[in-house]
């Protein structure tokens, strides 16, 4: 399973933990105020691999696509000038690592130092993900630098799926109300 799959998948699994649906979810967003986002046409996902919870995966997967595309970029397979990643943990905290090669992800509980620079190669990378957190980052491909960032907090129960869903594409909109218009 690649790292990226596996985080989608257990950030997937961490939405839909423990406490009640009805609980409201805590989004914050950070993107990179210099930069022009109206440079950007095309997005693409990195790789995922198989989810712990797919239908949860794919619902996150097309909220994330149906925001992007209402915001005027292409989805294409390859290549896209945005790479997207989701990322997080529905049952348990856990470490997420990066590959630097792609783009640097900092941590997620200090606002973002937007400054240009790139992690030295060879540098043991990792994010620290609390469990009930989604992440996802819109990262420019070619810079290889994170762009945009939003994170979604939520407790959910398992066994009120449908109620899981309707937060899940809720936080997902609510991050991208924040993405900066062209």
């Amino acid at each position: 399973m690649t790292i990226q799959i596996l985080r989608l998948v257990c950030c997937l699994s961490a939405l839909f933990g423990v406490l009640p649906a009805s609980e409201a979810q805590k989004v914050t967003v950070q993107y990179n105020k210099q930069t022009s986002f109206a440079q950007y046409k095309t997005y693409s996902w990195l790789p995922h691999d198989a989810a712990s919870y797919p239908t949860l995966a794919l619902d996150i997967i097309g909220a994330v696509d149906h925001q992007l595309q209402d915001k005027g970029l292409q989805k294409v397979d390859k290549g896209g000038d945005l790479l997207v990643n989701g990322y997080g943990s529905l049952t348990d905290s856990m470490n997420v690592s990066y590959d630097v090669d792609i783009y640097a992800a900092p941590g997620l509980d200090s606002p973002i130092t937007w400054a240009a620079g790139t992690p030295r190669p060879g540098n043991s990378t990792g994010v620290f993900v609390e469990k009930g957190t989604l992440v996802i980052d819109l990262a420019d491909r070619r810079a290889k630098q994170l762009e945009w960032r939003g994170i979604a907090k939520a407790k959910l129960d398992p066994d009120q799926a449908e109620k899981a869903f309707e937060i899940v594409e809720k936080a997902v909109v609510k991050m991208f109300k924040e993405y900066p218009q062209k």
